[in-house]
């Protein structure tokens, strides 16, 4: 077993790519294609060049790919997969940037068509860069992540953290899918150059966060955290997970209901605050949550008691609430991707009173005028919008983007603890040392300060620019604002009183999760300025 480790460690040590400059090129030859196949698109046109949403799809497929070769090649190590795995990824990397440059593109054409219709003034060029909404910035957050990645990929250190920051990228880009590449029109307050440098800070700082987490979760498993510690944490996160989506009502209901679509005249798709029960996923959710509960307390009780019969079973059900998890999230797939005639019937009446406030809200009503309609009133209203209307209401990925993507993410977390509970020992003798992964783990840190601190400022002279005050503690500025002191204490504690190893990576990971919930949450669950991002 000695032996078979050491001759891991011996291949890892060996580079991928000789050569000072050469060891970059898998980072720079994305940006260089990607810059080349944009302006081919703008001289040649749109004729033969894939959409924007089609380069995303290729660049998840490589993210995906280069993820497994760089897996494969921690337990069996191989020159091919090293050299296959990286170059996958930088592919990966150029239709990811690629896709970008296509929809600044598009972009920019749209606006042109606009102004042949309608009239008006040229678009200067910041109207049109795509930093516009939560799918702009997924684009560009996941190259960021990319970027980063092959950038430290050219050692074997750098390997294995991208093997763990590809799949994390490859969930940026789920998202991205998911949210779908509709253009929007953003008012004309947000029109400024301080956007794109804005939103392209806080994309670029995201990616980087990202890799600093996959070094903090490596250096736990190198450090002697067990995974069975882990699943434990993981087995709280899909919990909390299944918990919150569906309005926190699936554990109260039993069912999940998704939100629907309404398709207007125009082919445009509107999120609507009105959900429709899916049939077997709320059971297949539950029974996911039940078997992770039985997963933390028997690894509780193995971690208490080096019981190894409780691990074995804690296992078991380990493996049993991925297949669970997998179910449940087909299941919802399947469901959102096909036509129900009986949309309508699914719909709970319960929720007609708050429709009706929504309905009233699109049609210009005050605050107070909705207040002083009767309950009743309101049901009526939302009835006969859903009796004229319901022939056009969809289930559709694109409406439930978040929900879908933290259930997967939560899969994901599983599958990897599972990965890091098969030949635990091999892995962590393939992993860098906890100086080398430290040493990572305090600059790549040490950048998403600076840039969280670039993205604050850029923010404030935007926000002074469109609104007349620097900060109104708006729910995404104090999201931001919070995650920018985490990682301020962070850097702090290892200066100033010599803290490393394993509080600085639950630093680096309290500091992640708050860059998502920034990220994700705010958009979503809190109403602010930054709702449209």
């Amino acid at each position: 077993m000695s032996e078979v480790i050491k001759e891991n460690v011996v291949a890892k040590s060996l580079p991928v790519i000789t050569g000072s400059w050469r060891s970059h090129l898998p980072a720079a030859l994305p940006i260089i294609g990607a810059v080349l196949f944009s302006l081919a698109r703008l001289e040649l046109g749109k004729q033969g060049f894939p959409s924007d949403g089609a380069l995303i799809v290729l660049a998840l497929a490589c993210y995906v790919a280069s993820a497994a070769f760089l897996l494969t090649d921690i337990y069996a190590p191989s020159r091919f997969m090293q050299r296959t795995g990286i170059w996958i990824a930088s592919l990966g990397a150029f239709f990811n940037l690629a896709s970008w440059g296509v929809r600044w593109i598009a972009a920019r054409e749209r606006e042109m068509e606009i102004i042949l219709r309608n009239g008006g003034e040229m678009p200067w060029v910041w109207r049109y860069i795509p930093f516009a909404n939560l799918y702009d910035l997924s684009i560009a957050f996941a190259f960021g992540a990319a970027l980063t990645a092959l950038l430290l990929a050219h050692r074997a250190a750098g390997r294995i953290i991208a093997a763990l920051s590809l799949p994390l990228t490859a969930l940026i880009l789920t998202l991205a899918i998911f949210i779908g590449n509709d253009f929007i029109n953003l008012p004309p307050v947000l029109d400024s150059y301080w956007r794109p440098i804005h939103v392209g800070v806080a994309s670029l700082s995201y990616g980087i966060a990202l890799v600093c987490f996959a070094i903090a979760v490596l250096y736990l498993l190198k450090d002697g955290v067990k995974p069975e510690a882990m699943a434990i944490w993981t087995s709280i996160f899909a919990i909390a997970v299944t918990g919150s989506i569906n309005r926190f009502g699936v554990f109260f209901t039993g069912d999940y209901a998704a939100s629907t679509v309404f398709i207007t005249a125009d082919g445009t798709r509107i999120s609507l605050p009105l959900r429709a029960e899916l049939p077997y996923v709320g059971p297949l959710l539950i029974a996911a949550a039940l078997l992770l509960v039985g997963v933390i307390g028997a690894f509780a009780k193995y971690l208490a008691s080096e019981d190894q019969s409780v691990r074995r079973w804690g296992h078991r059900l380990l493996k049993l609430s991925l297949v669970v998890q997998a179910l449940s999230v087909a299941t919802l797939v399947a469901q959102l991707r096909s036509s129900a005639s009986d949309l309508v019937a699914r719909i709970d009446p319960r929720q007609y009173v708050s429709f009706g406030e929504w309905v009233l809200k699109q049609s210009g009503a005050t605050a107070e005028q909705i207040a002083a309609l009767p309950p009743t009133q309101l049901q009526q209203v939302a009835n006969q919008w859903i009796t004229a209307n319901g022939a056009s209401l969809q289930l559709s990925l694109k409406g439930n983007p978040v929900e879908l993507a933290a259930l997967i993410t939560a899969l994901a977390g599983t599958l990897f603890v599972i990965l890091f509970s098969f030949r635990t020992d091999r892995l962590r003798a393939a992993l860098p040392s906890l100086e080398r992964l430290d040493n990572l783990m305090y600059k790549t840190a040490g950048i998403t300060f600076a840039l969280l601190a670039v993205l604050l400022i850029t923010g404030a002279i935007w926000a002074n620019e469109s609104w007349g005050r620097y900060w109104g503690w708006d729910p995404k500025e104090t999201g931001a604002f919070v995650a920018w002191l985490t990682y301020a204490a962070y850097l702090h504690s290892r200066i100033a009183r010599g803290w490393t190893g394993r509080r600085s990576a639950y630093f680096a990971i309290v500091g992640f999760l708050l860059i998502v919930f920034t990220y994700l949450g705010v958009s979503y669950l809190l109403p602010g300025l930054h709702s449209y991002a």
